[in-house]
């Protein structure tokens, strides 16, 4: 059975409870928390018990994992280290991984980068299969980040890292970006996408973009898909590394999530 959710970063700085309370009044069956260490995740998961809600994947903080400095790599892959075992705690069996959201530019070598990914992504990847959790590496958009911006990139870091438990996290909103065709790119990762995200075409509700978001839930049939479906959206306003819009922005987003929900099941439905 299709489990949906949505991020809950997008409500931005609201206490958890009170995202959490959103997320069940809009009719999720799960959320994507975010992976701050310092919060405990047994009271994390309390609450979203609390409101009957799953954890279905977490949110990293944004870390540099192929960065040339060596100290500043080290530490952002001991962050997702320690964040292996917090997501053990809170029983959640997948993490997403993306590079540092503003970084678009590497080193001046470009394969050190890459070999640097590759490496970094072994390390994590090692300890979440030994911890029994599936890593999904998040492909972004060039104006985020310089690496893994197309499914094709993706795939080439799954077959250099050679482990079953690394997948592909594709989002409606970046391949409207970056991909010729969303719905090939999710065709050519088939039994590698381990999460879809999706949000039209301007990161808002489904409808208010030109994303072709109907035939890409088709496409998602098509490879047979049984991960969860993962809103994914923001409200309308300036700078887009902050959920945080003019006031109210929290009431327009939720509309925003209630309406899409009530796209993608009625499109999702077999």
């Amino acid at each position: 059975m299709r489990e949906y959710g949505l991020c809950l970063w997008s409500f931005g700085n609201a206490p958890f409870k009170r995202k959490c309370k959103i997320a069940k009044n809009i009719g999720v069956d799960g959320v994507e928390v975010e992976g701050n260490l310092d919060q405990n995740p047994i009271e994390i998961k309390n609450i979203l018990d609390e409101y009957n809600l799953k954890p279905l994947s977490v949110t990293p903080a944004n870390v540099d994992i192929s960065s040339s400095d060596k100290n500043i790599r080290e530490k952002a892959v001991a962050y997702f280290l320690d964040l292996l075992d917090w997501a053990k705690e809170l029983d959640t069996d997948r993490i997403c991984v993306h590079g540092d959201v503003g970084k678009v530019k590497g080193s001046e070598d470009k394969d050190l980068d890459w070999d640097l990914l590759v490496s970094s992504t072994k390390t994590i990847v090692e300890k979440a299969r030994r911890n029994n959790i599936l890593v999904v590496f998040e492909v972004l958009n060039r104006y985020e980040n310089h690496q893994i911006v197309t499914c094709k990139e993706a795939l080439d870091l799954i077959k250099e890292v050679n482990s079953s438990n690394l997948s592909i996290l594709l989002d409606s909103y970046h391949m409207n970006i970056e991909e010729k065709s969303p719905s090939e790119a999710i065709k050519s990762a088939g039994n590698k996408l381990g999460v879809y995200h999706v949000a039209d075409s301007n990161r808002q509700q489904i409808g208010d973009g030109h994303s072709n978001i109907k035939e890409q839930i088709k496409t998602l049939h098509s490879i047979d898909y049984k991960g969860p479906i993962i809103m994914e959206m923001v409200a309308q306003g300036p700078n887009p590394f902050t959920p945080e819009k003019e006031l109210g922005y929290i009431e327009v987003l939720s509309e925003y999530y209630k309406n899409s929900l009530k796209l993608l099941k009625k499109w999702d439905f077999k």
